[in-house]
């Protein structure tokens, strides 16, 4: 199941509704174009009403296309949906940006058994600010949320971050960094992730949390993109990019489950 752009574009330029606003659109401005100056400007005039039509019903058909999606998915999974959600500045991806939104979010029992909320998550970057020119960049993340209570004095920080830069700049670049780097020996996982601890954590505990088969679900079985932070008890597992189909959804949220039972039977060892 994933989002059914092309469907319903062609079901909405297909209904009588639509079809009845494109005679009307292009009949009034060719009239209006011929009235005015003649026959080549009655053409152009009814081509741009075409071409208002067409956009105007592709933002329906896109909107309608999103809305059929996210509902099947939260009724076939047991979901709250909310459009209009938010998520609290918890970790550090949760507090980034200068302005934060959340375009969708589903709440309940995730797939994969975990309690909690899926979002698409966005924040915004502004630059230039006061200078008479601004640019902005938005970033995209689709989020999984959860509460590992208990956790706060055990593990303040743990943050598994998507690898941004070269290997070799690692040590220079941890002079600068307030968390710990924790180096596992996994070539594929350190080609995919960096990971940095509070330096109140146990680095006993640390390394049983990172046994074996929890490193080698990081590097070769979770989702593309996968990273995850907790701290002070919350959970964020997340991916870049806003997800459209239900299987990548589901394996975001089967993925944030596994890394909270690893997290609590650890900690309950």
């Amino acid at each position: 199941m994933e989002i059914q752009t092309g469907k319903v574009l062609r079901q909405t330029l297909a209904s009588p509704i639509a079809l009845i606003a494109l005679v009307i659109f292009a009949g009034a401005a060719a009239v209006a174009g011929g009235i005015a100056a003649g026959a080549a400007v009655a053409a152009g005039a009814a081509a741009a009403a075409v071409l208002f039509w067409f956009l105007t019903v592709l933002g329906v058909a896109i909107n309608r296309a999103h809305n059929a999606f996210y509902a099947a998915y939260a009724e076939q999974r047991g979901l709250r949906w909310d459009r209009s959600g938010a998520v609290p500045p918890a970790t550090p991806l949760l507090r980034r940006g200068d302005t934060r939104r959340v375009d969708e979010m589903f709440t309940g029992t995730l797939p994969g058994g975990l309690n909690g909320e899926l979002a698409l998550y966005s924040y915004e970057e502004r630059s230039g600010a006061g200078t008479g020119s601004s640019a902005k960049e938005i970033h995209h993340f689709t989020v999984v949320l959860s509460e590992l209570p208990g956790l706060e004095a055990r593990l303040p920080g743990l943050f598994v971050q998507r690898r941004s830069g070269f290997r070799f700049l690692d040590g220079a670049e941890d002079v600068f960094r307030s968390n710990e780097r924790i180096e596992l020996e996994s070539e594929v996982l350190d080609r995919k992730c960096e990971i940095f601890a509070d330096r109140r954590c146990d680095a006993n505990w640390l390394r049983q949390l990172f046994e074996p088969s929890f490193v080698d679900f990081l590097a070769e079985s979770s989702p593309e993109g996968f990273a995850f932070e907790v701290e002070n008890g919350t959970l964020c597992v997340n991916v870049n990019r806003h997800r459209g189909k239900a299987n990548e959804l589901d394996a975001i949220c089967t993925a944030a489950a596994t890394v909270a039972k690893r997290i609590t039977d650890e900690a309950a060892e």
